[in-house]
């Protein structure tokens, strides 16, 4: 075989590794993108929930009446202080873990809306406090801003739907993953 057929086949060759390579790191990147991508859409559930549980007991505290929402005041061992705290401990505890986790670049603008979001949910959760003045408890109730985690997590909620749909990562295949909220 002639030198020049050498230089064609070795050259063929090495642009069949250059396109193997590429396309192999990009399948990597989606693979390992996708699998972070399952753990970001584990905390959105679980801000999500406690963004609806803030609203749920605000909703419960609307229709109690007057003796009811005096003991919520009064006792912070109320079944409904003790929520708003758990709610508050656990989005700072998702804020935490959102802000630490390494992420792929395409990643972190997701997980930063949704440390954002728990932050809110947790600062309006965490309003009431553990206070036993009832006058500082209704104060601090009526600052609670649902509408402001509502927003907060609504957008959270759609920055993760568009980079799971970027990455072809359906709720069926989250679930099926063993992703159990």
């Amino acid at each position: 075989m002639p030198v020049w057929g050498w230089y064609i086949v070795s050259s063929v060759l090495a642009l069949l590794l250059l396109a193997g390579a590429y396309f192999g790191g990009r399948a990597a990147y989606r693979r390992i993108a996708r699998r972070y991508l399952i753990g970001i859409v584990g905390h959105r559930e679980g801000i999500l929930a406690s963004q609806r549980t803030l609203e749920a007991i605000l909703r419960h505290l609307a229709d109690e009446d007057d003796e009811q929402l005096e003991y919520f005041a009064a006792h912070p061992d109320d079944a409904d202080r003790k929520a708003l705290v758990e709610v508050t401990r656990r989005m700072e505890i998702a804020r935490e873990e959102l802000d630490t986790m390494p992420l792929l670049r395409s990643l972190q603008a997701p997980a930063t809306a949704l440390a954002d979001a728990a932050h809110i949910i947790a600062a309006e959760a965490g309003r009431v406090g553990e206070s036993t003045d009832s006058e500082a408890v209704f104060s601090a109730l009526a600052e609670v801003d649902v509408a402001r985690a509502a927003e907060a997590s609504v957008a959270a909620d759609a920055m993760v739907n568009e980079v799971s749909e970027r990455f072809d990562l359906d709720e069926a295949a989250v679930y099926g993953g063993g992703l159990y909220i």
